[in-house]
């Protein structure tokens, strides 16, 4: 019978053996848990730091969106002042120009041009300052001249203007030439 096997006798393993392998075993998944779990905490703070820097760069962002707005802004204003001083003294000048013309059509032609700049100014927000009857305020006058009044009520009154003044908003684009009583 030479074709017949033989059956080998599995080696029975002694429970003592078993118990060993399954400790190393179970040390070796404690090991492996050990070391996931300091990856896994090393893996959080890392992405907490990326995310209070998103947060940072998000914040740094909109202060710079907001600081640049806010200099557009007083550029486009700072633009407007400077087109809007050279068209004051226009003004003044169409003003006098339109009590020494003779002629009634070309002085009306006149009258309507100083009124179309001047809602041109108001639509950009320029206002006129108020001056005559006011209380002088050198923030807002500039006083050439003074004048002797009897009336206590009156004094340091504007009594004359020589220029009217204009502001846009609380900027003031020329201060009012004016008389004041003393």
């Amino acid at each position: 019978m030479a074709d017949e096997k033989k059956e080998t006798p599995v080696a029975q393993e002694r429970p003592e053996d078993a118990k060993a392998r399954q400790d190393a075993q179970l040390a070796a998944f404690a090991q492996q848990l050990t070391v996931a779990q300091a990856v896994a905490v090393k893996e959080k703070n890392r992405s907490e730091e990326l995310s209070n820097l998103v947060n940072r760069m998000q914040a740094d962002f909109d202060n710079y969106r907001k600081r640049n707005a806010e200099l557009n802004k007083k550029q486009k204003e700072d633009g407007m002042v400077a087109v809007i001083e050279k068209v004051v003294p226009v003004l003044d000048v169409m003003k006098q120009a339109i009590s020494m013309i003779t002629d009634e059509k070309v002085a009306e032609g006149v009258k309507m041009i100083y009124r179309q700049i001047n809602e041109m100014l108001a639509s950009f927000g320029v206002t006129e300052i108020p001056a005559l009857g006011e209380q002088f305020d050198p923030n807002l006058h500039n006083a050439i001249m003074q004048v002797k009044v009897k009336d206590a009520d009156k004094v340091n009154m504007v009594v004359e203007v020589f220029q009217k003044g204009y502001r846009m908003g609380d900027r003031i684009i020329r201060h009012s030439v004016v008389k004041v009583a003393k």
